[in-house]
């Protein structure tokens, strides 16, 4: 095993799907739509997952004018003609039972909680940068999921307060403005070339995680460290306490 040569920064950022839990990206699509489709059965499987699209893309577009939650809720109104904040307690509900069966979709691993656990004794700032483009309740399931529920995060990404989605560099920025830290004082663990890699733009380390890579734009990765989740947890076992 080649050792990681990932210098020691005081916060570590990590990407949750694919990284610290992984999982099947098409099972977990087709789950999710047809649980969302049950509780609101006016809208047709189909159509929900066009609608949901096309508001995830225009949260990764957000300019930071609004959260991420009211760019997604104007997409949904316009594009359904239903009122999205009307039916928002169907949405919640929809993430307190069906959406729970997305489980099946993804594979936990015990190395994710140890790993947390590890530099959080050694006194690192452990954030869950995952892609702000989902309400509290669902990120809070998945990372549950991952076995990571015990967890204090100072800052967890959700769509309810985020004004940029990744691979946008704001936010990345926006993370160091909520938690009053600077980008170089950072490290962000994450398996998608193009969304997580992009920190390093902002002058974030970056350690690319392999063990379900992303990189559909065939991006260069030169500049990142590649490794194994197991690779990262030795990683940690070198850094120096903090405490």
């Amino acid at each position: 095993m080649v050792p990681l040569l990932c210098p020691a920064r005081k916060n570590i950022l990590f990407d949750l799907d694919g990284t610290l839990l992984p999982m099947d990206m098409d099972q977990y699509l087709k789950i999710y739509i047809e649980g969302l489709s049950v509780q609101i059965p006016s809208i047709p499987a189909r159509e929900m997952y066009q609608v949901l699209w096309e508001g995830i893309l225009a949260m990764i577009k957000n300019d930071g004018a609004r959260t991420n939650r009211e760019v997604f809720a104007d997409v949904f109104t316009v594009r359904t003609g239903v009122d999205y904040y009307q039916n928002e307690p169907k949405f919640l509900r929809f993430y307190e039972t069906d959406y729970q069966k997305c489980a099946a979709a993804c594979t936990p691993v015990p190395l994710s909680a140890q790993l947390i656990r590890l530099l959080q004794q050694k006194g690192y700032n452990v954030i869950i940068a995952t892609s702000p483009l989902y309400p509290a309740i669902a990120t809070q399931s998945r990372l549950r999921w991952a076995g990571l529920e015990n967890f204090d995060f100072p800052l967890v990404t959700t769509f309810d307060d985020f004004h940029y989605a990744k691979p946008h560099p704001r936010y990345y920025t926006e993370v160091c403005e909520k938690l009053g830290v600077t980008p170089e004082s950072c490290i962000m663990v994450g398996n998608d070339a193009e969304e997580d890699g992009v920190a390093h733009a902002i002058g974030m380390e970056m350690i690319l995680v392999t063990d379900c890579l992303i990189n559909k734009k065939n991006l260069p990765t030169d500049a990142f460290h590649p490794a194994t989740l197991r690779d990262v947890l030795a990683w940690a076992e070198s850094l120096p306490s903090l405490v």
